[in-house]
């Protein structure tokens, strides 16, 4: 774990979840997939005015993603929202990567958001001063995986040597699953050459799962292009 915490090199949000603590590293096109010579995030410039970055519901800066409040001796999942706003976008697709200590899953619907209190998932804005919801618009996107298969709570070994290179004294649950949605998403709600699209992020664990107290880290990226 303290290595890939070395790897990492976007800025990241901490957030204390009831007796579990996530780290959520968010990037944008400025970050193409998740490694390169022993990486797990590289640069990848992006010809300018193109550019696309993560925020949190109801389009509002990426400090206002809390994902406090996991609980996994409560239900067996829990959602959040988080926007992909762009400039020049016409389609994207969405990047995950993320530790295993908790044997967590995730799933990523689109979204549509609405005024009030209404739908499944409530935000209530401090900028604003009014509550938005929303609604999940779909089917989970199709991901694609490197390194598991779907439904896998633990990544094989077939990208560790791009995560770790040589080195062999790797905890299981450190080993990274890497995945990113298996189609193109088209930028949608396009005003002029920016768009926005919303998103629900669902954070799974097994029926009678107990807290365990330790950490995970959750890369989220979105990279342009089909």
């Amino acid at each position: 774990m303290k290595k890939i915490k070395e790897l990492l090199k976007l800025r990241s949000v901490r957030i204390a979840a009831v007796s579990l603590l996530l780290s959520v590293i968010l990037g944008s096109t400025a970050y193409s997939w998740y490694f390169y010579q022993r990486q797990v995030a590289v640069t990848a410039e992006i010809d300018s005015p193109m550019s696309i970055y993560i925020n949190a519901a109801h389009k509002e800066d990426i400090i206002y993603l809390d994902m406090a409040g996991i609980n996994m001796e409560e239900g067996t999942h829990k959602d959040f929202v988080f926007t992909v706003q762009g400039e020049y976008i016409r389609a994207f697709k969405l990047q995950l990567a993320y530790t295993t200590n908790n044997q967590l899953s995730f799933e990523i619907f689109e979204a549509t958001e609405s005024s009030g209190t209404g739908g499944l998932v409530q935000y209530h804005s401090d900028e604003t001063g009014a509550d938005y919801s929303y609604d999940i618009l779909g089917s989970a996107l199709p991901l694609r995986y490197l390194n598991a298969s779907a439904g896998d709570r633990i990544a094989n070994s077939n990208m560790h040597t791009e995560t770790y290179g040589s080195y062999d004294n790797v905890n299981t649950y450190a080993e990274p699953i890497y995945c990113q949605t298996q189609d193109a998403i088209a930028a949608r709600n396009r005003v002029a050459v920016r768009s926005h699209n919303y998103f629900i992020l669902r954070v799974s664990w097994p029926a009678g799962k107990h807290n365990d107290r330790e950490t995970d880290l959750l890369y989220i990226a979105a990279k342009a292009g089909t």
